[in-house]
């Protein structure tokens, strides 16, 4: 009964079918793989980008820094030379200046 060609075709399908899982198994393990790859690949991007982004935004924040500092200065300096030559032509502007401030303020 051995030679029977139901047990031969249950045989070889009984053997398909495990290949198939097998295969299917090793396919799953390979896909994860995939994506745990893919995962660290963003995570490493990622990374990199942010460091990036910082020392660039570190950069332009300092840029920003000295232009500020440097604006003060000139004020400071210009405000200095101004008291010095017209000390009360600067008071007459501080106060306008004062005034409207506090008129837009209470708006």
């Amino acid at each position: 009964m051995a030679d029977d060609p139901t047990t031969k075709f249950t045989k070889k399908a009984s053997a398909t079918v495990e290949s198939l899982q097998e295969d299917f198994s090793a396919m799953r393990n390979d896909l994860g793989k995939l994506s745990q790859h893919v995962v660290d690949l963003a995570s490493a991007k990622g990374t990199a980008t942010y460091k990036r982004v910082r020392k660039n935004f570190d950069a332009t924040t300092g840029e920003a820094t000295d232009a500020v500092l440097e604006v003060r200065d000139n004020f400071a300096g210009a405000l200095d030379d101004s008291l010095a030559e017209r000390p009360y032509t600067t008071l007459m502007v501080a106060l306008g200046v004062g005034f409207v401030i506090g008129a837009m303020w209470r708006r």
